[in-house]
């Protein structure tokens, strides 16, 4: 309500202002126009109006009209003469100012109360009985374990911990499966060629490879081919001395009917 008050008293404000200016602007061109009409400049144009009109009108009067040629029988007619009716200067009222319009105003629309949210009693917990700590025993932590042993292999030889593993043949090609790998002593060096020989057999293959045959994995390289396709087969790998004595265990490998695993690699690493 007081918001509608003060939109209305500052609209009715406004128009008081703009109304209060038409007014003196409209009395000041009136004041204008009078101060025209009293100056000297004006006063004496309008007198020389008025002298040219009457000189006008004593020209027209000196002057004589001739009369028409009448018939004797025709009565002279009487010609009445105009009598000048000298002309006066008149008063040009100025135009009424516009009268200001008033604005319709705007009336706010009512707002929206919110609706008062209920309000709930905060439940209180049941407070519950807390038992009485007993004494806790106290834990001994045990000891270190005891770091275990490696164990030692009856043999002085075994497989190393990642074989056997596959690679892909390049040398000899798809159409091709076969077994290789190197015997490397306690300092992990190639042994000298010839003082060891690797036992395969299994499937129709019973053959002894020495080590260093074949130099494309170490100087204590070798390697054994199996078969010219690619076929899954079992085989027992061994490695012996020169004259034929074990110093392995017999691994049994298996191979893979695929291009980029048909070579098996196992190596032999000396342990004690």
């Amino acid at each position: 309500m007081n918001q509608k008050k003060s939109s209305k008293g500052c609209f009715n404000g406004c128009i008081n202002i703009i109304t209060a200016a038409l007014l003196i602007f409209a009395g000041i061109a009136i004041l204008t126009v009078i101060l025209l009409i009293m100056s000297p400049p004006f006063r004496e144009r309008l007198n020389q109006v008025n002298a040219d009109v009457r000189h006008q009108i004593a020209q027209s009067l000196a002057t004589p009209t001739p009369l028409p040629t009448l018939a004797s029988a025709a009565a002279v007619p009487t010609t009445v003469r105009p009598t000048a009716t000298p002309l006066q200067a008149t008063w040009t009222p100025q135009p009424t100012p516009a009268t200001a319009t008033i604005r319709p105003t705007i009336t706010p629309k009512p707002t929206k109360t919110p609706t008062p949210i209920p309000t709930f009693p905060t439940q209180t917990n049941t407070p519950t009985q807390t038992p009485t700590p007993s004494d806790t025993p106290t834990i001994t932590p045990p000891g270190p374990s005891p770091t275990p042993s490696a164990t030692r292999s009856q043999y002085p030889f075994t497989k190393s911990n990642i074989s056997p593993f596959y690679l892909k043949a390049h040398e000899h090609g798809c159409n091709w499966v076969g077994i290789g790998g190197e015997v490397l002593d306690l300092n992990r060096n190639p042994v000298p060629p010839g003082s060891y020989q690797v036992h395969i057999w299994g499937h129709g293959v019973d053959s002894r490879i020495p080590a260093g045959s074949n130099s494309n994995y170490s100087p204590s390289g070798w390697e054994q081919h199996l078969f010219d396709t690619l076929v899954i087969r079992d085989y027992n790998v061994q490695l012996e001395s020169a004259n034929g004595t074990a110093v392995s265990l017999a691994y049994r490998i298996q191979t893979r009917s695929s291009c980029e695993q048909n070579l098996v690699r196992i190596d032999f690493v000396q342990n004690h």
